[in-house]
């Protein structure tokens, strides 16, 4: 380890022993980092935000589980509940006439009618906001990773039809007693499945679908339909009418990576890696040169936190990023 003074995250990403340590490929560069985290205590969350580039860091996820949402639907109706008995009561003070009662009654009738059809085809909503990303497990089984800038919404009684807008990864679980099928709508299409595995992203009028497991169908909304196995990723524009991509990927990573907190590139484009990024932070970029858009990025970068993320890309591409009036400007080094 060389003896000197480090201040910021640059300096131990730079530093060839520091990275050795972070990856856990010698022995004595451990042992040695050990000693000068465990002698400078101020500089501990600097080497763990540094490890984290270098290795790569996973979201911390909030998982809404049934019993959480089934807890909040009983609260719910426990206090609609509570008006109509009240209303109830009012009702009955105000005359024993057999005439106004049926009458009462009959209005009762109709307020719990209308209190059940509430209570079970109103709408459930999950939305996540840039750099969040959310699990959400429906009532019937299903596991749903929704991804920043995000949200899905259903019927609280047919959480096997769902509308999606942003991006998710579903891990659909089957109905074996109705055989009931699983579908997604988004503005271009709508998946359909009945236990399976994939990812679906729509923004700009256009629809991608990755399947990772078993097999769906996509019903497209120019009238035709798509059958997918696995592997089979799937671009629908719905300005142009057809599908734009239809290809099999060797590799799956690149496409649900960002399920753990990472973004994988594969001489990806600078414009397109930053594409990305701004999706997930809603924040904007520019080049000082337009030749910066393609400078090729190669590797696995973090996105739990925007400066993390930045910071991986700069020692990537070997490039400077600085914020000029509220806008990320690239400049290469």
């Amino acid at each position: 380890m060389r003896k000197e003074t480090y201040n910021t995250i640059q300096d131990l990403l730079e530093d060839a022993s520091f990275n050795k340590w972070a990856l856990e490929e010698n022995s004595s560069e451990t042992s040695s980092w050990n000693v000068w985290i465990k002698e400078n205590p101020t500089h501990e969350t600097l080497a763990a935000e540094a490890k984290d580039i270098i290795v790569g860091i996973n979201f911390k996820k909030e998982t809404v589980t049934k019993e959480k949402i089934d807890a909040e639907w009983e609260k719910f109706a426990n206090r609609i509940q509570t008006k109509e008995d009240k209303t109830q009561e009012k009702k009955s003070k105000k005359s024993l006439n057999f005439k106004y009662f049926s009458a009462a009654a009959s209005i009762l009738l109709l307020i719990s009618a209308s209190v059940f059809i509430y209570a079970n085809f109103s709408n459930v909503t999950h939305k996540t906001s840039y750099g969040e990303m959310l699990d959400v497990t429906l009532e019937d089984g299903t596991l749903v990773t929704l991804n920043a800038n995000s949200e899905i919404s259903y019927q609280k009684n047919n959480p096997r039809n769902i509308k999606l807008s942003g991006e998710a990864f579903f891990n659909v679980k089957k109905d074996l007693a109705t055989k009931a099928k699983f579908k997604v709508e988004t503005g271009d299409l709508t998946v359909e499945v009945y236990g399976t595995q994939f990812n679906v992203k729509t923004l700009e009028n256009k629809t991608n679908v990755f399947l990772e497991e078993g097999s769906v169908l996509l019903n497209l909304n120019n009238g035709e339909a798509q059958k997918m196995i696995p592997g089979n990723y799937i671009e629908y524009s719905s300005t142009a009418q057809k599908i734009i991509v239809n290809k099999n990927l060797n590799s799956t990573n690149g496409f649900i990576s960002w399920k753990n907190g990472n973004l994988i590139f594969d001489n990806t484009s600078l414009e397109d890696a930053l594409a990305k990024i701004s999706e997930t932070y809603g924040v904007k970029f520019k080049y000082n040169k337009l030749e910066n858009k393609n400078i090729l990025i190669t590797g696995k970068v973090p996105i739990t936190n925007l400066e993390i993320c930045l910071n991986a890309i700069k020692k990537s591409t070997n490039i400077n990023i600085r914020k000029e009036n509220g806008i990320l400007v690239v400049y290469k080094n």
